[in-house]
């Protein structure tokens, strides 16, 4: 068994309709390859985003002429056209699904007797005709049958059909929404039924029945130069950058990219698969490796795990360390007012983020904590606090060699400045999130819609940048949720070009969208996305 009743109804869907569905879903994953949990997340985010938490499974059409207007203003440009069809779902279905998908023109009926079915709501003759030869049954004659009886393998056979399992493996949830949506409509929701699926599995102790991660990760090549630039697309620009990878990476290459002299690269980042393009010129293969047996295989995977590393923080005699002192800014707030992070729903989460966002005030002149008195500190400072408030670890201290080396043996260890522990600055941060962050609940992101629909779930986000020459400062700032007359900059489709920020320094932004991408710039090495929940 892949999932319970219990994950659906986590996830948002009703008793009734979850016990309806959870032993065809069952079924029909395992029949198709969607068993694992990454895979299993995603589609059911889809699905239930699409059928309403499994209580619909038929597309309603009934639109009234302010519904049409916002929905179709292509089909319906004018609110006179748009009142002669309000309320008229046949007639609304026919218009705005002729003569596309295989439907014949309006007149023809077919936008109508082919609308949404099904949990993925399968739209369209061509859509039919191929559930029909992919499962035997004469849907395009009978196709009310797919709302019912074959509600769960239409939605089977339009992921498998669209190859939604690759993009599952590589955690692409917009490239997902974008195929079965043709934009990214709702976007927001299916990240959260995605997040509700993947904390179900882990909290019910189901993440064991499917295997942790989609498919085994082969790396065939290893990057050459000191760094090499991973690309949503063959094109050098600012606007294509989505990580930097270093000196010796390894990467699994999946064949040609659309250009010639660029190839589709899967790595590892962040504990995660991602997907893009690099350039082969810069890569070299890897020697075939051996495959270990019997007992040799056996002792390689069966040693003891060390064990997790300990947060680093300070409580000494900066106990007292507040806003408007200075001092003290490697030491957490110790203000009795100060606000916390404690709720499990989204929306109550990103309001509880922003009253700690109002609380730290950054732009305040008494709150001297984040003015750069000396030019160092205070960009991180304000980061590690948000983090800390809202119960989140962000060191601004770390251990040092010698103490994690006593800690990997498992000695307990006292955080003593100077002695165990040493400040880190934001070039130094950059890569503890690469080396411990995940351990700590971190996780990676790539694309920056991703990362403000995290913000906007009260998720606590990051943006950092390591600066070419270490003795120079990187730079980090927080991603925050969105407000009324203070949103990201976005695409006509909704899609993330810059997110709003807030960070601490010279001239503090409390919340803002940058003129530009600064982590791209060239003073940068390298920068990253992060998100903890």
């Amino acid at each position: 068994m892949l999932i319970t009743r219990e994950v659906l109804t986590r996830m948002g869907a009703t008793g009734p309709n979850a016990d309806r569905y959870v032993e065809a879903l069952n079924a029909e994953m395992a029949r198709h390859a969607i068993d694992t949990a990454p895979r299993v997340v995603h589609f059911l985010a889809q699905t239930l985003h699409e059928s309403g938490c499994l209580r619909l499974t038929e597309e309603n059409l009934n639109y009234s002429a302010d519904g049409l207007l916002k929905v179709f203003p292509r089909y319906f440009p004018a609110r006179a056209e748009a009142e002669a069809y309000a309320r008229k779902p046949e007639r609304i279905g026919n218009r705005v699904y002729c003569g596309r998908m295989g439907n014949g023109p309006e007149a023809s009926g077919d936008g109508f007797r082919y609308r949404g079915r099904g949990l993925i709501q399968l739209t369209g003759k061509d859509n039919y005709r191929a559930l029909a030869r992919w499962c035997g049954q004469d849907v395009v004659a009978e196709p009310d049958r797919v709302g019912s009886e074959l509600a769960v393998q239409s939605a089977v056979f339009f992921w498998e059909r669209n190859a939604l399992n690759d993009l599952a493996d590589i955690d692409d949830l917009k490239a997902i929404t974008r195929r079965i949506n043709g934009g990214l409509n709702g976007f927001a929701d299916r990240r959260e039924l995605l997040e509700k699926g993947r904390h179900a599995l882990r909290e019910l102790g189901l993440a064991g029945s499917v295997a942790p991660a989609s498919v085994p990760f082969a790396p065939t090549h290893r990057v050459v130069p000191l760094q090499l630039n991973l690309r949503s697309a063959p094109r050098v620009s600012p606007a294509t950058l989505l990580a930097s990878l270093a000196q010796g990476t390894e990467v699994e290459v999946r064949g040609p990219a659309s250009a010639a002299g660029w190839l589709r690269v899967r790595v590892m980042l962040g504990g995660t698969m991602r997907e893009g393009v690099v350039a082969e010129q810069y890569l070299a293969a890897l020697a075939p490796q051996p495959r270990a047996r019997g007992r040799a295989r056996a002792a390689m995977s069966g040693g003891a795990a060390l064990p997790a590393l300990p947060p680093a923080v300070l409580h000494d005699e900066f106990s007292a360390a507040s806003r408007a002192r200075p001092e003290g800014r490697i030491h957490p707030l110790a203000e009795a007012d100060r606000p916390a992070r404690r709720a499990r729903a989204s929306a109550a989460r990103a309001a509880e983020l922003q009253a700690i966002l109002d609380w730290l005030d950054v732009t305040n002149p008494v709150h001297r904590r984040y003015r750069p008195l000396d030019g160092r500190g205070v960009a991180l400072a304000y980061v590690a606090d948000c983090a800390d408030l809202a119960g989140v670890y962000l060191p601004h201290v770390w251990w040092t060699d010698t103490a994690l080396r006593r800690l990997t043996l498992g000695d307990a260890v006292d955080p003593v400045l100077g002695q165990t522990v040493h400040e880190i600055g934001i070039n130094a941060l950059h890569d503890w999130l690469d080396d411990h962050g995940p351990a700590f609940g971190w996780v990676r992101e790539l694309d920056p819609t991703l990362l403000q629909a995290a913000a906007n779930a009260g998720e606590v986000c990051v943006i950092v940048a390591r600066h070419r020459d270490i003795d120079q400062a990187g730079q980090v700032s927080l991603v925050v949720p969105e407000q009324p007359g203070a949103e990201a900059l976005r695409r006509a489709d909704g899609e993330v070009l810059r997110p709003l920020e807030s960070m601490a320094g010279r001239r503090g932004v409390r919340a803002a969208v940058s003129r530009n991408a600064w982590w791209t710039g060239r003073r940068f090495q390298s920068f990253a996305f992060w998100r903890h929940p």
